[in-house]
């Protein structure tokens, strides 16, 4: 199935559906079948102490790219919602955008379910996290 929009339509429908990501710089760079992947533009307000990029930054980014990735599914959907998300860190992450590949592992009539990996913007071979979950089909 051909996407019939484009990832400056899923970010008009951040800005204005869920304006407050939007704001913090969290973009949809990229559509495929069954993924997506998102960027955090690099925001010094954002750094925890030691200049890293916090916890909730990327859970955030990446909940976003899973949510993009739903739409290849269902379309520009925006009630589609997160059932579980879980994270795990695996380096800290500093000096860059991050970048969020979300992944759709299983689809059915009920739920999705999908992987997101995360790095830091050209050291793709070096996750600083990746986060497993389930969204609800509206």
């Amino acid at each position: 199935m051909a996407l019939t929009f484009t990832p400056h339509d899923v970010n008009e429908l951040v800005r204005t559906e869920f304006p407050a990501a939007y704001e913090a710089g969290q973009r949809c760079v990229e559509l495929g079948e069954g993924t997506a992947l998102a960027r955090w533009t690099f925001n010094e307000s954002m750094l925890r102490p030691g200049a890293y990029i916090s916890g909730p930054t990327l859970f955030s980014l990446a909940d976003c790219a899973f949510w993009f990735a739903t739409f290849t599914v269902l379309g520009l959907e925006p009630m589609a919602v997160t059932s579980e998300l879980s994270i795990r860190f695996l380096r800290p992450a500093q000096n860059g955008d991050v970048l969020a590949r979300a992944t759709l592992n299983s689809v059915s009539s009920r739920r999705l379910v999908g992987t997101i990996e995360m790095w830091i913007d050209g050291k793709p071979e070096k996750l600083v996290a990746v986060a497993q979950g389930s969204y609800a089909r509206p």
